[in-house]
């Protein structure tokens, strides 16, 4: 693998985490809006991340294999 395949590897596992992020929020969000206590919340928040992290990096262990 090159130097630059790399690069572009490592940049798309930083968006799809700041994707995953923004997706945590969201959950953590929606459950204070539901009426969750606030540690009740980030534990719905962070599930949501590391689900969506989870999916991503199964995603691309598809992908790359396939594409190199």
């Amino acid at each position: 693998m090159s130097t630059q395949n790399l690069l572009i590897l490592l940049l798309a596992l930083t968006v799809l985490a700041a994707v995953s992020a923004i997706a945590g929020l969201i959950g953590y969000n929606v459950a204070r809006e539901g009426g969750s206590p606030v540690s009740t919340a980030i534990g719905r928040g962070s599930f949501v991340f590391f689900s969506a992290m989870t999916l991503f990096i199964t995603l691309l262990a598809v992908l790359v294999p396939a594409v190199t």
